[in-house]
């Protein structure tokens, strides 16, 4: 008798959700917030908020991975392409550890009003 493979349950995103080439790090993970920059809320004169004002929605992408030997690392305000998108590099981090691959973490950000290119 041959035994089949069954699958129960839902299907789900697995990994990471691009496969951009990066010259410089391999990408481990990604991390992507979204979020409004101008969140003002008012109250009435008892204290319950009865207006709330969102304004300048942008996404905020983290990605960690492992620098490559021959890296070339990008520069801070410089642009670069994830998921499609065209992201601002806000930041870098360079991790040593003499256990470790040394890691990198770049951050960008993808403003409402701002196109990148």
């Amino acid at each position: 008798m041959a035994i089949t493979a069954t699958e129960y349950g839902v299907a789900m995103f697995y990994g990471i959700r691009d496969k951009e080439k990066f010259t410089y790090m391999v990408v481990q993970s990604d991390n992507f917030t979204d979020n409004f920059a101008l969140d003002v809320e008012v109250p009435d004169e008892e204290g319950r908020v009865i207006t709330d004002h969102l304004d300048d929605w942008r996404t905020e992408l983290t990605i960690d991975g492992v620098l490559k030997a021959d890296a070339n690392e990008p520069e801070i305000g410089s642009t670069f392409l994830y998921v499609g998108v065209n992201y601002i590099l806000k930041s870098i981090d360079d991790k040593g550890s003499n256990k470790d691959y040394r890691k990198y973490t770049i951050k960008g950000v993808k403003y409402q009003e701002i196109t990148v290119v």
